[in-house]
């Protein structure tokens, strides 16, 4: 029997409604895990973007240990250590966890946050499956064991929440790619606009300094110098610092080069041996190197330089042949350069090398400029790309929950601002019996009816209108400049040629029915409001029997 009385499931519902953001809703469960009292504290663990992990969102931890909530808030936990979380996700299944059946790890938990048993519990739809969870909830007990009849108030509770849970998930996981997309493509234009600079520039000093800089910017070095052959020698070109602080070394070692050009004998310095060999030469630590025998140019350099620590030595390079090196230093500390960083580096010394020659040779650098250009729409494109993923259900084609909030946001400030003279309309449409229909056909053949029916919608609406799938088996239709006579016509249309249609899924054959209500906006109406209006008329097409329209 239900321990949640209907007045306080609908108490819980609507604040459920009315949360802004995921946090809101986890904080409201939050303080409904609370008031149940049945545990000393708790972690909610909710799968991560990659579905490789979950992130700890919300947690309470007993009293002595509160003051270490901010620390593991944010912790990720691996799907694939066999830990209690990752068990719980794999069977879907509630799982309690004592000394007598944990593993080592877990036996040091329990002894360091002083807990009797964990209890994880799986968050997903009730009766699904595969079970699919979104995530664990971790119940802490320092005294005894969560009784059964305590433990089913606490799941019932979380079944209660997993279908808002999941779907502000997806919305969290979705802009969170987003902002990660545009970060992506917020670093790319900038190295696409270093690139453009460097193709634009003739002076050669304003190419160094610019490449020092984007060096800089992207890897942890202090100190660079440029040199590039002339007359059967390797001549500095340019001493660059990161920081005003090391100028003065910048400085000395600059006019200990100029006076003292390298010879190109391979033996005569690591610069010359990194010319001839046409690869890049890297000292993780200067120190663990400095007592082995060294070219007598390196050896007084190094003396110029004396915080030197990791040293990389990379060839400039013009259609593949070495024209230069560049000779860099991190100072005071060594530090890590992956491979990643040193192809990089391989790539940026190539472009050095063209844009050196091209500053002789502008017309040259045209060509790439349009290049760059291009590749910018290409970027743009993307971002757009990125945009119409962000706001579209994958499955309909049409606009998801996201999109429909601003949507309906930006319509109902048009009516208002215009008091009402141009109609705006409200449809809500419900699939029958939809859950009926998977159970009995597979999920499969329900995904192919949720499809084909906002195909059957497209058929239907104007260009103006929005079709929205609000989730589950609940479409929206926003509808501007449209009556209550309107919509209701629609609506049955739609109604009726869904009716008459045998679709064609999976699982063959299947004929299905919508009931639909609609609203049109009234002065004062916020989204709510409106959306109430739809939804009390969508249910008293419900308790019509169904295949109907209501307007209300």
């Amino acid at each position: 029997m239900p321990f949640l009385s209907p007045e306080r499931t609908c108490q819980i519902v609507n604040r459920m409604i009315n949360a802004g953001r995921l946090d809101d809703l986890l904080d409201l469960l939050c303080d409904e895990i609370q008031a149940l009292g049945v545990a000393d504290g708790y972690l909610i663990n909710l799968l991560d973007a990659s579905g490789k992990s979950l992130t700890c969102l919300k947690l309470r931890y007993p009293t002595e240990f509160q003051n270490l909530e901010k620390s593991y808030l944010g912790y990720k936990f691996a799907l694939n250590n066999g830990q209690l979380n990752a068990r719980t996700m794999a069977s879907g299944e509630v799982m309690r966890v004592t000394e007598d059946n944990a593993t080592s790890e877990e036996v040091n938990i329990l002894r360091y946050w002083k807990i009797r048993e964990m209890t994880g519990v799986p968050l997903c739809a009730p009766g699904a499956r595969p079970a699919n969870p979104t995530g664990v909830l971790i119940l802490l007990k320092q005294e005894g064991s969560i009784p059964d009849q305590d433990l089913a108030r606490v799941t019932e509770l979380v079944n209660l929440f997993h279908g808002s849970l999941s779907r502000w998930l997806r919305f969290a996981h979705l802009e969170m790619l987003h902002e990660e997309s545009k970060a992506s493509v917020a670093e790319n234009r900038r190295h696409l606009q270093f690139l453009d600079e460097m193709t634009s520039l003739t002076s050669v000093d304003k190419i160094y300094e610019l490449f020092a800089n984007e060096l800089f910017r992207q890897l942890p070095l202090d100190l660079i110098s440029f040199s590039l052959v002339e007359d059967g020698q390797m001549f500095p070109r340019k001493v660059v610092a990161s920081k005003p602080k090391f100028e003065s070394v910048r400085r000395e070692w600059e006019n200990y080069l100029k006076q003292n050009p390298y010879s190109l004998d391979p033996t005569s310095s690591g610069s010359a041996h990194v010319l001839q060999r046409n690869k890049v030469m890297l000292f993780p630590d200067y120190r663990d190197i400095q007592h082995l025998p060294m070219a007598l140019h390196d050896r007084k350099s190094l003396a110029i330089v004396q915080q030197a620590r990791t040293i990389l030595i990379s060839p400039i390079r013009h259609n593949k042949k070495p024209i230069g090196t560049f000779l860099s230093f991190s100072l005071d500390n060594p530090v890590t350069l992956s491979s990643a960083d040193l192809d990089l580096i391989d790539y940026l010394t190539s472009f050095l090398g063209t844009a050196i020659t091209n500053s002789k040779l502008y017309e040259t650098s045209q060509a790439q400029i349009a290049e760059i250009r291009h590749l910018n729409e290409m970027l743009e494109e993307k971002v757009q790309e990125l945009a119409q993923q962000a706001s579209t259900d994958q499955l309909t084609g049409l606009l998801n929950f996201r999109a429909f909030e601003q949507e309906l946001n930006k319509r109902l400030h048009e009516a208002s601002r215009y008091g009402g003279k141009d109609s705006l309309a409200l449809a809500l449409i419900d699939i029958d019996h939809f859950k009926l229909f998977n159970d009995t056909n597979g999920h499969a053949a329900g995904n192919d009816i949720l499809a084909m029916v906002a195909e059957e919608i497209g058929r239907h609406i104007r260009q103006s209108d929005q079709a929205c799938r609000y989730g589950g088996e609940e479409f929206v239709l926003i509808l501007p400049r449209c009556d209550l006579e309107g919509v209701r016509a629609l609506s049955e249309r739609i109604r009726a040629s869904v009716e008459a249609r045998r679709f064609e899924t999976c699982a063959g054959p299947c004929s299905i029915s919508l009931s639909i209500g609609c609203t049109v906006y009234r002065s004062g109406d916020d989204r709510h409001t409106l959306f109430s209006r739809a939804d009390k008329a969508l249910y008293r097409a419900k308790e019509s029997g169904r295949n109907t329209v209501c307007a209300f």
